[in-house]
């Protein structure tokens, strides 16, 4: 049964009912494990098309697969619904990936999707109720949410479940890769949940300031490298018509993640070693940057460029892709890799030449040995987790493990079907026309049929990173691969951390959020850079930053 309607017509009555069963007991609980190797078989889908898999004797050395007798056992999740629109996990026909899930594995899924802006209020609400809950749930409010529910108890601690004969890809990915058992692990010493991890993918995929490399050859400028020849591309885009109307009417630098207060990320030119409001020195030191001195520096500078009519004014970016698509933008800041192609289609309505790209780490002669870096983005957020209601945890932990961790199911998720999305070449996996040339976004011809899902997600880079092979994105990933830094990690607290955190930064971060614009629009005087320390100081910022760096310790710890 699905549960979408159902789910909506619960909501709409308020009610907390028990929609969902729990595991039902059964056969498939992963007996002793064989002693002979992992053998890999190719099994035709229902679409006809090939893909990896385990044979049914032994997983990776640990449980056999199918899990269960096909379709015996059964295990409700909620979670958010697929983010590519119509594509529905809890579509009465399903769709080929997740189908092919239950086929490998053996085990129903019972889908309560629900879309991503309500998915907190629903989740829990859920789970204010104590009971009836999913077998496995999305947990809402990440570290925070995942701390609190396991503490009252609701949650199934499945580091009892972890080890290399029960879950022996979860075994091997923490050998291999401790960030995630560093990741998972609550200070309690417990394992609740998994998180959506895209520690991999973010190694492919940049988040940094862009601008028009036409409008720098059409005017003979090279690429900026420093703060300073940045601020005289500016000028020139504001002055010599780049956009060739006649007009000054260019907009030399918008905003789009962040608004505008994602030029912070410009302080890697003025001491800070990345873009990100957070950092670590070489001896272990968490720090707010935005309340360092040399901050104000930065901030000099951007008002100076405000002032000089270089920045839009509009401070929420809502005129960006308006300006992109009247060739008036030169650059934009906080823009991803694959969004950056899509600023082209955009500026491609006006002037078929425009083309977008990422400006270099810039430097600045007042620093002269920094060696600055591009923040990745977040690694790990969002916990999936077994809650207490769950009848049969060992499986579901089993399911877990298999979907989660094993080189079969990534296959299956991020690369789909052997001839239909994919061919190997040469040893080496190639999408097929059907997700690279369809007219439409690769990454939403894969969501179509299920791949790249929003559920239990350990994201690859390599198939993302081949969706775009010959395109700005490989170059923007070998020009970058090299100085992109990983930020502070977000832990799993203790409650007394959680405590601090949760009362303390919201109006922390709103606080500064304000005033940074604030500063560089000139509606506060840089002159009151003091009084802005000592009120962060009031508001608890030293207290923040010592639970981020008791987070960060731990991680290090774990990962040791």
């Amino acid at each position: 049964m699905k549960y979408k309607k159902l789910l909506a017509l619960v909501l709409t009555a308020g009610m907390l009912g028990g929609i969902l069963s729990g595991c039902m007991p059964g056969s498939g609980t992963g007996e002793a494990a064989s002693s002979e190797p992992a053998v890999e078989s190719k099994q035709e889908t229902t679409e006809g098309n090939t893909v990896q898999e385990a044979d049914s004797s032994e997983n990776a050395g640990g449980y056999s697969l199918p899990l269960c007798d096909p379709g015996s056992e059964s295990l409700s999740i909620l979670t958010y619904q697929n983010w590519h629109a119509s594509a529905y996990y809890d579509s009465d026909e399903g769709l080929p990936v997740e189908n092919e899930i239950e086929k490998i594995t053996g085990v129903k899924v019972e889908w309560e999707c629900v879309a991503s802006g309500d998915y907190n209020t629903v989740a829990q609400t859920r789970l204010a109720s104590g009971s009836e809950l999913p077998d496995i749930i999305r947990v809402p409010n990440g570290t925070t949410g995942l701390a609190d529910y396991s503490s009252q108890g609701l949650l199934v601690n499945i580091k009892d479940y972890i080890n290399e004969t029960d879950t022996p890809n979860l075994w091997k990915l923490f050998q291999e890769q401790p960030i995630y058992e560093a990741q998972m692990t609550s200070p309690d010493g417990n394992i609740y949940g998994l998180p959506h991890a895209e520690f991999d993918i973010n190694n492919y995929v940049l988040m940094w300031n862009i601008i028009r490399q036409d409008w720098l050859d059409k005017l003979g400028l090279e690429m900026p490298a420093t703060i300073d020849e940045y601020h005289d591309v500016l000028v020139a885009f504001r002055d010599q018509d780049p956009n060739g109307n006649g007009k000054k009417d260019e907009v030399p630098l918008g905003y789009q993640n962040d608004q505008m207060f994602g030029l912070y990320t410009f302080k890697e030119a003025f001491g800070f070693n990345n873009t990100d409001i957070w950092s670590v020195s070489d001896d272990g030191v968490v720090a707010f940057d935005l309340m360092d001195e040399k901050f104000l520096d930065c901030l000099t500078t951007l008002n100076q460029w405000y002032n000089e009519g270089l920045l839009s004014t509009t401070t929420d970016g809502s005129d960006s892709d308006s300006l992109i698509s009247q060739d008036r933008l030169g650059g934009q800041t906080l823009s991803s890799t694959d969004n950056v192609i899509g600023k082209d289609d955009l500026v491609s309505e006006t002037n078929p030449d425009g083309h977008y790209v990422f400006i270099p780490a810039l430097t600045n002669e007042n620093y002269p040995d920094n060696k600055p870096t591009v923040s990745k983005r977040q690694s790990f957020h969002d916990y999936y987790a077994v809650t207490i209601d769950c009848e049969n945890p060992k499986l579901a932990v089993q399911w877990l493990d298999w979907v989660y961790a094993s080189e079969e199911s990534a296959v299956l998720r991020y690369w789909g079907f052997e001839g239909d999305t994919f061919t190997e070449e040469n040893g080496q996996k190639v999408f097929t026309d059907k997700v690279t040339n369809s007219g439409t976004s690769a990454i939403d011809v894969m969501r179509g049929i299920g791949a790249w899902p929003n559920f239990v997600g350990n994201e690859s880079g390599e198939p993302f990173k081949a969706m775009y092979v010959g395109s700005y994105f490989e170059e923007a990933y070998n020009e970058f691969k090299d100085i992109m830094s990983d930020r502070v990690p977000i832990a799993i607290g203790t409650d007394e951390e959680n405590k601090v955190y949760t009362e303390k930064w919201p109006d922390i971060e709103t606080y500064v959020k304000e005033n940074v614009v604030k500063f560089i629009t000139g509606n506060r005087a840089l002159s009151e850079w003091d009084v802005y320390v000592d009120t962060l100081k009031q508001m608890g910022i030293e207290e923040v930053v010592a639970v981020k760096q008791a987070w960060y310790d731990r991680t290090q710890e774990v990962m040791q």
